[in-house]
């Protein structure tokens, strides 16, 4: 069932016909444009369960050619390695925008930390990861960079402001200088802790709480289970967007004990990308 339109996401709608094989279509009254019931699988030739089985399972540590040898093995459905890294570019933006509108439980104690990884057309021999994530292990935001500085601090942090719709009470990094001038877009009720494997005692709400980044460090070596398979990526715009549709999986696939109301909005998936 269409709740709104799929390019704009506007509930102001109307029917519009339909097509030769009885499809539905709609008609936006906002961005005028027209959709079908299918959503974003419209005009796909292969059928929409092959595409969600294999970005799900290119969600896990698995090649290209790991997911079409399943899939061929499972469904009995030849697809090339290179069609699934067209279905990624294609539909993950729409999955990843579906995945911003279930709620989570983020907290005001923020790590943010970056690595090491390869991406074809940096100016160094290696480019830079930043991962902000919150002491509930969500991560708040991603984002890939030429250089390690100040400036791509900033980005991520506000990637995260815009994520959850709040300013952190702390902020926890390791010593890159960077972040001391990143973290004051915050102001000053936001307490920038710079604790990178030692833990440093803080007083938070009348107790004292002990921080380090080393829980940064555990989200970092799941991106690099992750990011070995790819053998680097091909670009900046496709390194941001495979590394958000990892993001998202590490959010609502991998288990972070979450309290009993979020895992009940997790069902909500499949209906949201069906209404997509």
């Amino acid at each position: 069932m269409i709740s709104e339109c799929i390019f704009c996401s506007s509930p102001n709608f109307v029917r519009n016909g339909h097509d030769k094989g009885g499809v539905q279509r709609y008609k936006c009254n906002d961005c005028k444009k027209r959709f079908c019931e299918k959503g974003i699988f419209a005009r796909m030739k292969t059928p929409r369960e092959i595409i969600i089985n294999a970005i799900y399972l290119r969600s896990y540590p698995l090649s290209f050619r790991e997911v079409k040898r399943i899939i061929n093995k499972l469904k009995n459905y030849r697809r090339s390695h290179v069609a699934i890294y067209k279905w990624i570019l294609k539909f993950c933006p729409k999955f990843v925008e579906i995945e911003k509108r279930i709620p989570l439980n983020f907290s005001k104690i923020w790590h943010v930390d970056e690595k090491f990884i390869k991406v074809k057309g940096s100016k160094d021999k290696f480019a830079y990861l930043w991962i902000a994530s919150d002491s509930n292990n969500n991560i708040l935001a991603v984002h890939v960079s030429n250089a390690r500085n100040g400036k791509n601090a900033k980005i991520v942090l506000q990637k995260a402001r815009e994520r959850t719709g709040f300013n952190p009470d702390i902020i926890v990094t390791d010593g890159l200088q960077g972040y001391k001038r990143a973290c004051r877009i915050f102001g000053r009720k936001c307490k920038h802790v710079e604790a990178h494997f030692k833990k440093k005692g803080f007083v938070y709400q009348g107790k004292i709480i002990f921080l380090s980044n080393n829980r940064a460090e555990r989200i970092n070596e799941y991106f690099a289970l992750w990011l070995h398979v790819c053998r680097g990526l091909k670009s900046f715009k496709t390194a941001n967007l495979m590394l958000e549709f990892y993001a998202m999986h590490i959010n609502y696939l991998m288990p972070h004990g979450r309290k009993e109301e979020v895992k009940i909005e997790l069902e909500k998936v499949p209906m949201l990308i069906e209404a997509r």
